[in-house]
Formats: structure tokens, sequence, C-alpha cells
């Protein structure tokens, strides 16, 4: 009886504050799914652990705090992958590869072997130095620079059969 009545409580303060939560989130974000998102993320958060928060003097409060800090993650998160572009965009030799277009980076990286894909992850997302991959990964540097080097090319190659546009210079070789 007991924990139908614990479910029941968090129940209840889902109906009264989830509204309230994802409306003054979606003014932070600028997205209402993005706020919903974060705001659902910290009521299951809630439910796995009501035991404890239940005893809170604020557990909404507790609930909004996990909202928010969901929500600075996904922005962080976007910034690191903004860059990303922008250091693989500087990294693609010889010519500079233009990834504003909406070319869907990730499935681009989806592409690349898992080894291949965590070493240009951590460098280039995370913003890692090569020793600092290797490390991570328990590889040498060089395998390291290996994975880097050929991830660029395939990625350019990819890349350049999506776009032939861009590709004139590699059609001379």
């Amino acid at each position: 009886m007991t924990e139908i009545a614990v479910v029941h409580d968090l129940e209840s303060l889902f109906r009264a504050h989830y509204p309230r939560l994802v409306r003054a989130l979606t003014v932070v974000s600028g997205s209402q799914e993005s706020a919903a998102d974060a705001v659902q993320e910290a009521f299951v958060k809630a439910h796995l652990h009501w035991r404890r928060i239940q005893r809170y003097d604020d557990p909404v409060g507790w609930i909004r705090r996990v909202a928010i800090n969901r929500l600075r993650d996904d922005h962080r998160r976007r910034g690191r992958k903004e860059k990303a572009i922008e250091r693989l965009q500087l990294d693609a030799r010889p010519e500079a590869m233009d990834w504003s277009d909406g070319t869907d980076v990730t499935a681009l990286l989806a592409e690349l072997p898992r080894q291949m894909r965590l070493a240009m992850a951590l460098f280039y997302v995370n913003g890692l130095s090569v020793a600092e991959v290797a490390h991570a990964l328990d590889i040498s540097e060089g395998a390291v620079k290996f994975h880097l080097n050929r991830g660029r090319d395939r990625l350019k190659t990819v890349f350049t059969a999506h776009h032939p546009a861009t590709a004139h210079g590699e059609e001379a070789r």
C-alpha cells in the first residue's frame, strides 16, 4: 500500500509542476521540446530515487535543478559539436569542406569504425591532445594519429561523394 501512495505522491507532483517547469525552461532554452525532455528526464530520475527525494524539504527544487543541469549539458554538447565541426573544417585538406549546408556530421561519423570514431570524438569534440587520446583509449600516440588521419580522409571521401562541387581538386589526381 505504501508503494502505491508513494507513486501517487510523485504522480501528483508531476501533474502539478510539470507544465510550469516546462514553460519556465522553454523560456530559458528557447525550445519547448528540449525543455520538456529535460523536465521529463528529471522526473524519471526522481522516480528512480523517490524514497530518498520524497524526504527532501523541496523535492520540486531537486527536480528543477536536475532539469536545469540537463539543459546546460545539452547546451555544452551542442557547443562542443559546433567547435568540432569548425576543427574538422580547418583540418580538412587540401580543400576546405563547407559543413554549414546541413550535412549531418553525426551520420558521417557513424560511418567510421568505432576506434576511429572514438579517437576523432575525443580529439575534435573533447579537445584532448593526441597523448591524452592515446591514454584514454590505451593505444599508442602513433595509432591515434593514424586513426585521426584515416578518419579525416574517410570523411573527406564521404563528404565529396555527397558534395561533388567541392571535389574539383580531387578529380585532377
